[in-house]
């Protein structure tokens, strides 16, 4: 318990100095906006790239994808069930979704490497292949259906083909799997481009955290995102053991579930005319629980591993 609480310390306060630097003003709107973009076009592509590209993949064990992939799809499921007994509006519905859906890569992939250094990252990065496109494909479906555009594949299909996330995962699995050589000049850029992701995208995730009074009240949200950080861990946890993957698998598999839901489905929301303000309060509340969520998560991990 000590070494999640010594991991999760720095995480908090870097995500509290983003906010500290937001709420100051020493960076303007469009500044942050820039550090999101270059962020999320350039930094991340460029580590899931890099890491992907020269991933054993044959030692990696398949159930953890298996696990993590279920686990996505049984609460996004259960979400909607939910969603539709307590009478929420469609354009609350899809943000539901995608808030159990989605999760937050950049405090995972900072989590797995402090507790579990390079090999966990490593492991991190496999299981991002797995749940990037699957948080997608749920999200940009569960938007567009609940706000009566209903679920055009050929739409759905350019959201998913142009989300650079899910580019880089293809692009390193490509090369990965062609075996196709990569100057060794090539390796040191993406590299150095990857090492400022971690730092960087929990700056602008913690500059991005807000509460608008416009949405859900705040005991739907806080139930809601209570549901998100236990219930997702706790499928994946489940399946993971109904597989029986090894300790290191099954701890990467807790940290990437329990982590709380990605900032940019504010985004994705606005784009696609769904509660952008619910989204908001939904990553804003999930990012302060998490810090408890998650310490309770992998300390109950370490007792059933």
């Amino acid at each position: 318990m000590t070494t999640v609480l010594s991991a999760l310390l720095p995480i908090a306060l870097i995500l509290a100095l983003g906010k500290l630097v937001a709420a100051r003003k020493i960076l303007s709107t469009e500044g942050w906006i820039g550090l999101e973009q270059i962020t999320y076009f350039v930094l991340f592509p460029a580590l899931i790239v890099s890491k992907l590209a020269v991933a054993d993949f044959d030692g990696v064990d398949w159930r953890m994808p298996m696990a993590l992939v279920g686990a996505q799809v049984l609460l996004a499921t259960l979400s909607v069930v939910l969603a539709v007994i307590l009478r929420q509006s469609r354009d609350r519905m899809g943000v539901l979704v995608q808030s159990a859906a989605r999760w937050n890569t950049f405090i995972a992939l900072a989590l797995a490497q402090d507790i579990l250094g390079p090999a966990g990252l490593a492991l991190m990065v496999v299981a991002a292949a797995a749940m990037i496109p699957t948080a997608n494909v749920i999200s940009v479906a569960a938007l567009m259906h609940y706000t009566n555009r209903g679920v055009k594949p050929l739409e759905m299909f350019r959201q998913l083909a142009i989300n650079p996330l899910v580019l880089a995962c293809a692009i390193g699995l490509a090369i990965n799997f062609a075996d196709l050589p990569l100057p060794q000049m090539g390796l040191d850029i993406l590299d150095v481009l990857a090492q400022a992701t971690i730092a960087l995208g929990l700056l602008t995730t913690g500059a991005a955290i807000q509460i608008k009074q416009q949405s859900a009240p705040p005991l739907a949200v806080m139930s809601w995102s209570t549901l998100r950080l236990l219930g997702l861990p706790l499928i994946a946890g489940g399946l993971a053991l109904a597989l029986n993957v090894s300790p290191d698998v099954f701890s990467v598999i807790l940290i990437a579930t329990a982590v709380p839901t990605a900032v940019n489905g504010t985004i994705l929301a606005r784009q696609l005319g769904a509660d952008a303000g619910l989204a908001a309060n939904l990553i804003a509340c999930q990012t302060l629980f998490a810090i408890a969520t998650i310490t309770l998560v992998l300390w109950v991990g370490t007792l059933v591993i």
